[in-house]
């Protein structure tokens, strides 16, 4: 049950999305871009940053406008009732499957790097149960923590970039401008659902306690991930140049794998990468599995949203072990991210915004007559 004090603040919730965010994209942008675009793949982050930066503020909007209201009733307030049910339903399968992919990721890449002999289902199956426990406490628990670990994760990755930076070659990052305009469109998409994860802005709207900066802070909200993305690229690039970019898995991985610098007193510092990623991961995972939960709850006119947030694990589960590769993982993601988050990300909240601007002014001309 949503208590008095489930609130969070713009920048408690700021700090969740760039969370959020930056799980989701962080291992593979380098590599995709480099794939698709050679040494243009910066451009294409900054169109693919202000794009989201446009959704967002939009989302933002509509939160301020539509203060107090869950993600249900915003729809229903603007496209109708029936509309609005089943839009939630496909919100749900969308974040329900996205939020299983993310975690089969996180436990191959644990598994590859960290515990070689742990069954990847009891690490899955770990991050799941930790996860619960924080969903089980709410929205301004998540907040809390989310902005506690902001500033830890970017003082932990300012000096672990600086000393990639040994052995880099900045010549790797020319040729620019050489890409021709339609493959930098046809690349937009891959760096635009890099970004996935604002969309829970609407989601978590309702609990803001200052609704009327939401706008505000979604811009500075996508410029921070815009910038980090911006340099995790430089960096990458720098290192490994572009052809040795795309043969890698995880460049953003690998970069920090190169570290080398004598007599730094931490001996492994993948470690501390490991360690910071999961952090990271685990910020992803939470809240899209607090999005699920909230959201059954309103699709299911239940007040206590806690009653779903342990049936939801067996499913999130099974469908994580669906795929039989790695290769298979990404594929269903890339599907899950073109044409799932085409729908919830950009034509929803899009669709949303005009018949929120049509309400208004109608309701503005109302009063003028």
């Amino acid at each position: 049950m949503f208590q008095n004090n489930e609130k969070v603040s713009p920048s408690q919730l700021a700090s969740v999305i760039i969370l959020t965010m930056v799980g989701t994209g962080i291992l593979t942008l380098p590599r995709a871009l480099a794939d698709e675009v050679g040494t243009d793949g910066w451009l294409v982050i900054l169109f693919s940053g202000a794009i989201s930066m446009l959704l967002l503020y939009a989302m933002g909007y509509i939160v301020k406008k539509l203060p107090g209201k869950n993600y249900l009733e915003i729809l229903s307030a603007t496209l109708t009732k029936p509309v609005a049910y089943v839009l939630v339903f496909l919100f749900i399968i969308y974040s329900i499957v996205l939020n299983s992919f993310l975690i089969r990721i996180f436990g191959e890449v644990i598994k590859m790097f960290l515990l070689f002999y742990t069954p990847i289902e009891v690490i899955m199956f770990t991050m799941l149960l930790t996860s619960i426990y924080l969903v089980r406490r709410g929205i301004e628990t998540l907040g809390r923590l989310a902005e506690f670990m902001l500033p830890i994760v970017i003082i932990l990755n300012v000096p672990l970039f600086l000393l990639t930076l040994q052995g880099t070659d900045f010549s790797n990052l020319l040729p620019v401008f050489q890409t021709p305009i339609k493959d930098l469109v046809m690349a937009i998409p891959t760096a635009l659902f890099s970004f996935l994860g604002y969309e829970i802005m609407l989601v978590f709207g309702v609990f803001m306690n200052k609704p009327n900066k939401a706008p505000r802070s979604g811009i500075w909200t996508i410029g921070i991930v815009t910038v980090f993305y911006l340099f995790l690229n430089a960096m990458v690039l720098s290192r490994f140049g572009v052809q040795q970019t795309t043969h890698l898995i995880w460049p953003t991985l690998s970069l920090f794998k190169t570290i080398e610098f004598p007599g730094l007193f931490i001996e492994n510092v993948e470690v501390v990468v490991m360690t910071m990623w999961v952090f990271i991961v685990f910020m992803s995972v939470a809240p899209f599995y607090l999005s699920n939960v909230i959201l059954i709850a309103n699709f299911a006119g239940v007040k206590n949203h806690n009653l779903f947030a342990l049936p939801l694990l067996p499913l999130i589960y099974f469908i994580s072990l669906f795929p039989d590769s790695m290769a298979a993982t990404y594929y269903y993601l890339d599907i899950i991210a073109r044409y799932g988050a085409t729908l919830v990300v950009i034509i929803v909240p899009l669709l949303v915004l005009i018949a929120l601007l049509i309400r208004l002014r109608r309701k503005e001309e109302g009063n003028n007559a």
